[in-house]
């Protein structure tokens, strides 16, 4: 029990830091920062302008690169199956999972138990292809849900809190 609780402390932590966008690899890094930080605010306002502009660019940069990385994990979405689970998502990740076998799926998050809904996969069903459902005000976007097999199901996190989206 306590090694599940420093896991998920330690997780929430690593994807903070991550969310971020800054590695936080030695001590050493983190003096660098601090030094260029400093650096940056004793600088006039002229200066303080460019760095701005060059930080946004950079960070342009990133969400282009982090987008990028996020795609092919939608094209690539595991298989539905009792026992699985996603990683914990910030706000606006994504998550997906594609529900081939015809049944009932009950859907839930971890750290949130109450959270639940349920997808049922029959064929004929309207719902096809790909399907997306949010994650916000700690529930899911859909309390049931009917697809065709086959179909991909795309949670985005809308909370400033972490949630995961876990089959039983």
């Amino acid at each position: 029990m306590i090694n599940k609780k420093f896991g998920f402390i330690l997780a929430t932590a690593v994807l903070s830091l991550a969310a971020c966008g800054e590695e936080q690899s030695t001590a050493e890094d983190n003096t660098e920062v601090a030094v260029e930080q400093e650096s940056a605010s004793e600088k006039d306002s002229t200066s303080d302008e460019e760095t701005t502009s060059e930080e946004e660019d950079t960070s342009d940069e990133e969400t282009t690169a982090e987008t990028a990385e996020e795609e092919p994990m939608e094209e690539s979405a595991p298989e539905a199956m009792s026992g699985t689970a996603s990683d914990l998502l910030s706000n606006g990740e994504m998550t997906s999972f594609v529900f081939n076998e015809a049944g009932e799926f009950s859907i839930f998050c971890e750290p949130h138990p109450v959270m639940q809904m349920t997808v049922v996969v029959e064929e004929g069903a309207e719902l096809m292809g790909e399907v997306e459902v949010d994650i916000a005000d700690y529930e899911f976007g859909e309390e049931t849900i009917t697809v065709a097999p086959g179909t991909t199901i795309v949670w985005t996190n809308q909370d400033q809190v972490q949630h995961n989206v876990a089959i039983k």
